[in-house]
């Protein structure tokens, strides 16, 4: 696997996530599955990339965290799509250096910087995780996400 790859990845399953997420009428989006609904972890989803920049790039703007959840489905879906680019891209470079972790213990550490995008990357597959789930639940027929199908013939234009 390469980085650039891995980068190219993640925005692919993300992008095919949304397909499936814009398609549900409104009832479906909002309702509560196991606690969860369609929206909620889509929330999260962004709340967790923005997290990722805000602490990556050492930012002290908090005014994100509180905008998220009054997004519309389309604002929602765009912020997430624009948040899986950039870091895929950040991914593709592998950035180099340390970044300190702050929101995690009462203790910050620090850690290097491709560990601390990688995290972001993985968290968002375990939550995309969780939205196929709920979507299954929702009668959805969910897209495959799986890094093979990605390198398939089918995703071919994606992998460089």
């Amino acid at each position: 696997m390469t980085f650039k790859n891995l980068g190219h990845y993640h925005v692919w399953a993300g992008d095919r996530m949304r397909v499936m997420v814009r398609q549900l009428d409104d009832e479906r989006f909002a309702r509560k599955v196991r606690g969860k609904s369609v929206k909620d972890l889509c929330i999260h989803i962004v709340l967790a990339l923005e997290t990722c920049f805000f602490y990556g790039d050492n930012s002290s703007d908090e005014s994100v965290f509180g905008k998220v959840g009054l997004f519309s489905r389309e604002e929602l879906m765009s912020r997430w799509q624009q948040l899986d680019v950039r870091l895929g891209r950040v991914i593709e470079e592998i950035p180099q250096g340390k970044i300190t972790v702050t929101h995690i213990s009462d203790d910050p550490f620090d850690v290097d910087s491709l560990d601390f995008y990688l995290q972001y990357l993985l968290h968002t597959t375990h939550h995309r995780g969780q939205l196929a789930a709920t979507l299954r639940t929702l009668g959805v027929e969910v897209l495959g996400t799986d890094y093979l199908l990605f390198l398939s013939k089918d995703a071919a234009d994606w992998v460089h």
